[in-house]
């Protein structure tokens, strides 16, 4: 991982370079690390650039993902533009594919770099404009249009706000919603063996104000003054994040003694595996890698209706959906479960043939292949 680059090898393979803001765990970057993947076969090659700095997925030695961190500060920082105009010199990749808002503005200085190919991917948006209505980060998103041949959005949500409320045109807009890999998120349902008649439910996300964990918690504490603390389903919180500390003293003082932070994990599968039902409580999302991963593992979902989740999931079919930081409805959509658990099962079925049919990972990786595939034609 970094900035020293080996000269002595040509590179034949058209090069697309992963503009990301940090590479971390993360829907997104299962994303992009999963197109990566599946495409390594195809004649490209695949390098990821951070522009902050990244987890240890960087250091694996199994990785054979080139990963280089520029190591950009928070706030403005300019040198950024020209470290990113140095490597992109070097590096000579026919296309950059951007990630969200952070990475869009650095088009017009890889066009200067001679990079001709540009995507920008839109996964969701975050805290500070969840419904996307910021003038002067909408200005941009138009502005960079110049420069970028293709915007992909991953839910018709985001797509119809690119259009209609950004102003992309439609020729530009593309929508590649999200696919995992089906095969992988299906391992057999575990039995609870210490709590036979206690529901387990999950959440796995950053733990960052986006996903609103206080509020699941809030509904939790909703959820134990109706129930009793006795029939408390056990709740696992998969992820980290600067909140982290918050939250767990808000489970110690309220007597949420069901609730374990399991931090950042990789083995998502096997805690599927280990979950009756998922729980999603964000303010803001796209379509999100880990409700598909809960579907594919036969988990139904709660979540909250914003952006592409009720693309996702349909309300009484393949889980329950409820308005966003209400804590009373997200606790009495907790128990609909917890009273009915014959629902578990048949919402869990629901939620695998859902995604079977319309979230396949390899109808994804066609998509962004087929883009590349054109621009590199074009080029």
């Amino acid at each position: 991982m970094g900035l020293i680059l080996n000269n002595s090898a040509v590179e034949l393979r058209p090069i697309i370079a992963h503009l990301i803001y940090r590479l971390d765990i993360g829907g997104l970057e299962r994303v992009m690390l999963n197109c990566i993947h599946q495409m390594q076969a195809d004649n490209f090659k695949h390098i990821i650039i951070s522009l902050t700095d990244a987890n240890n997925f960087a250091q694996d030695e199994n990785n054979a993902i080139e990963v280089f961190c520029l190591g950009k500060q928070q706030g403005a920082d300019l040198g950024i533009h020209l470290k990113l105009y140095q490597l992109l010199k070097q590096l000579k990749p026919a296309i950059l594919h951007t990630y969200n808002l952070p990475t869009i503005e650095y088009h017009p200085i890889s066009w200067l770099a001679g990079v001709k190919g540009h995507i920008h991917a839109e996964h969701g948006r975050d805290i500070g404009d969840p419904q996307g209505l910021n003038k002067k980060h909408n200005l941009l998103r138009k502005l960079m249009s110049y420069f970028i041949q293709s915007y992909v959005c991953v839910s018709e949500e985001l797509h119809t706000w690119l259009i209609n409320t950004v102003g992309i045109s439609t020729k530009k807009a593309l929508l590649i919603q999200n696919g995992i890999n089906t095969e992988r998120f299906n391992l057999p349902k575990t039995n609870n063996q210490e709590h036979k008649n206690q529901l387990r439910f999950a959440i796995v996300a950053r733990i960052t104000p986006v996903k609103d964990h206080q509020n699941l918690l809030n509904a939790l504490v909703f959820l134990q003054k109706e129930i009793g603390a006795e029939n408390m389903p056990a709740l696992a919180i998969v992820g980290d994040g600067a909140q982290r500390n918050q939250l767990e003293k808000f489970c110690q003082k309220n007597q949420l003694n069901t609730v374990v932070f399991l931090g950042a994990r990789d083995d998502i599968e096997q805690i599927l595996a280990n979950t009756d039902v998922f729980v999603l409580s964000s303010i803001a999302e796209g379509i999100p890698m880990t409700i598909l991963e809960a579907m594919s593992a036969k988990t139904p979902i709660v979540a909250t209706r914003v952006g592409g989740i009720p693309e996702v999931v349909t309300d009484g079919v393949e889980g329950f959906l409820v308005e966003k930081s209400n804590a009373k409805a997200l606790a009495n959509a907790l128990k609909l479960y917890i009273d009915q658990p014959k629902l578990v099962i048949e919402h869990g079925k629901n939620a695998r043939e859902k995604v079977l049919r319309n979230f396949n990972e390899k109808n994804m990786v066609q998509a962004y292949l087929t883009q590349y595939q054109a621009l590199v034609k074009g080029l």
